[in-house]
């Protein structure tokens, strides 16, 4: 009827907007992406700073290694040199010690020399200057004279025989024997004197 009738009232639905929401959805990615950020400079920056220290560290071991390389290169050249001195000295001590002996057998010829000074002295001055050869005796027997000496180069033999041959003295020089050594070689030669051949001619 009229009096129960009842008046039906439509709502609209209640639409919220979170406005909070909204501004912390919108806000927190850029925090984020702030925070992010700044962690990859420092990592960054760590990175960086390891490489730069781990450069001049290589660069440091580098020059080490290089002036160490040197300073060893040095070194052995200075002990090339000591042993090239080293092998002069010896070299020098050896050769004295030969001009020595010659001259110990020198003054040994002098002084037990029974023959003539003409042929003593002539067998000096054929010895050649070279200092590689020296006499060690001389003596005479049945009007042949030997001599006995070591010669450093065996070269310097045939120089020797030629000279007494040219001195005029002799009318043949024979090599009686040779001996080869280790740094040098002995010898013997059969002089026969130009006087005695003439003698026989006779």
């Amino acid at each position: 009827g009229a009096g129960n009738s009842r008046t039906l009232e439509i709502k609209p639905p209640m639409i919220r907007v979170n406005l909070l929401g909204d501004q912390t959805a919108v806000i927190n990615p850029t925090f984020a992406a702030l925070t992010v950020s700044r962690h990859g400079v420092i990592l960054a920056l760590i990175l960086l700073s390891a490489a730069g220290a781990m450069a001049v560290w290589s660069r440091s071991i580098h020059r080490q290694i290089t002036a160490a390389t040197e300073k060893r290169a040095t070194l052995r050249a200075k002990e090339a040199h000591l042993h090239e001195v080293e092998k002069e000295i010896e070299d020098y001590q050896r050769t004295r010690q030969r001009l020595q002996t010659r001259i110990d057998a020198i003054e040994q010829l002098r002084e037990s020399q029974t023959g003539p000074v003409l042929l003593l002295n002539t067998i000096l001055e054929s010895i050649p200057q070279t200092g590689n050869l020296w006499l060690i005796s001389l003596t005479q027997e049945s009007g042949d004279t030997k001599i006995v000496g070591f010669a450093q180069h065996a070269g310097a033999i045939p120089d020797l025989m030629s000279n007494l041959i040219a001195s005029g003295i002799f009318d043949t020089v024979d090599l009686e024997e040779i001996e080869n050594r280790k740094e040098v070689s002995k010898f013997s030669l059969l002089c026969r004197n130009i006087r005695n051949t003439l003698e026989r001619i006779r």
